[in-house]
Formats: C-alpha cells, sequence, structure tokens
C-alpha cells in the first residue's frame, strides 16, 4: 500500500521541522472559533489522533479533557512531552485497528494527520474512528482542500484521483462529494472550507465535526 512510512515521520519530516524550528502551527488555535460546540458535553475523555507535537492536545487539556496524544512518530511524541510534560501520550498507526474499546471515547481529533491515504483507506479511518466513540461522540478535525493546486508540480504523480506522490510523501486532496461519502453515517455538524499558515506557506483545508 502506497503510504508515508514511520521513517518518514520521523527522519523526514518531525526532525527536520523541529531542527529548523519551522513550528509556527503551534499558535494555530483552529478549534478556538468552534468551542461552543466542541465543549458542550459534560464527557471529556479525548484522543488527539496524529496529534504531532501537541498544538490540540494542549487546547483540550486547557478546556478540560482528558488526552490520550497518539502519533506514529516518536520524535513528535517526545518533543510534546517536553511542552506539555503532564500529557499521556501513545504510539499508534492510525492505518492500523485503533486500540481502544467500541463506544469507549467521548472526543477524537485529527487534525492535518488522515489525508495522507487511498480513499478505501481513509474511508476504513473514518469507520474504525466511528466504532470507538460513544453515542452522540464528536469526530473533529482538518484535512487538505482540492484548492491547494500548488501541490501539484510537474513532477506530482497521481495515484487514483486526488491521491499523489511527490517529494518523498504521499498525500489527498479531499472535495465536497468526497466528504459526503465519508460522512454517509455522520451527522454533520460543522464543514467548512478555510486557509491557515503551516510551515510559512499558505493550506487550503476542510474543518469538520462530526457526530455519532
Amino acid at each position: 500500500m502506497e503510504e508515508n512510512k514511520e521513517e518518514y515521520w520521523n527522519d523526514k519530516y518531525w526532525k527536520e521541522n523541529i531542527k529548523s524550528n519551522q513550528m509556527d502551527f503551534i499558535k494555530d488555535n483552529w478549534m478556538e472559533k468552534y468551542k461552543n460546540e466542541i465543549c458542550k458535553s459534560e464527557y471529556k475523555k479525548a484522543i488527539d489522533l496524529g496529534c504531532g507535537i501537541g498544538q490540540d492536545t494542549r487546547w483540550l487539556t486547557d478546556n478540560g479533557f482528558d488526552v490520550i496524544s497518539c502519533d506514529i512518530s516518536e520524535i513528535a511524541l517526545n518533543k510534546l512531552k517536553e511542552l506539555i510534560p503532564n500529557s499521556k501520550t501513545m504510539k499508534i498507526d492510525v492505518k492500523e485497528k485503533l486500540p481502544f474499546e467500541d463506544n469507549s471515547i467521548d472526543l477524537i481529533n485529527a487534525n492535518l494527520s488522515i489525508h495522507y491515504f487511498n480513499m478505501e483507506k481513509t474511508i476504513e479511518i473514518f469507520d474504525e474512528i466511528y466504532r470507538i466513540l460513544k453515542p452522540n461522540g464528536l469526530f473533529i478535525g482538518r484535512m487538505n482542500s482540492d484548492k491547494n493546486k500548488e501541490y501539484i508540480k510537474e513532477t506530482t504523480k497521481e495515484i487514483e484521483k486526488d491521491f499523489y506522490y511527490d517529494y518523498g510523501r504521499y498525500f489527498r486532496l479531499f472535495n465536497k462529494e468526497q466528504f459526503d461519502i465519508l460522512t454517509r453515517k455522520w451527522n454533520v455538524i460543522v464543514l467548512n472550507e478555510n486557509v491557515t499558515i503551516r510551515l510559512n506557506r499558505q493550506k487550503a483545508l476542510w474543518e469538520f465535526i462530526l457526530k455519532k
């Protein structure tokens, strides 16, 4: 299967960005504008899936959630523990079965962490997240938009529609029709296209809040 393997995230992505101090995104508190929707539940057991170095872990913790921060990269998890010493971390590969019981989690956040797979695997990830969420639990996050046209270079190889390989990494760009497929059994609370700055460049993305 085409994927960015653990070595990519450790040796290419996080090691290089932490070393060069390219961490402008750590101040991107994107969830703040959705605080009323995210924090209305009295139950606060949460997973930060693909947590990176913990920008969202900190926000969730500051807003009363009991967070398990999960990532495939040990380098990212170690940096997160340095930045948030009391955090709880777990090394997880998001494309595998998640090590949590059915209907056991109140909220799952996946911020720019699950747009690296073909459509079949992406659907499987959405279904696995659905499995472990409690009834009325929330799945929140952000994913690449197909408005990121600058991602497509002369050297970019399209593996399947909107799924690409270039510069040593795989990535997917999403449109509204694909979200309709992914959210077929979810209650869509929020689905907005927006723009942020990440690693000193503009990034078009989808922001979503889904209810089981």
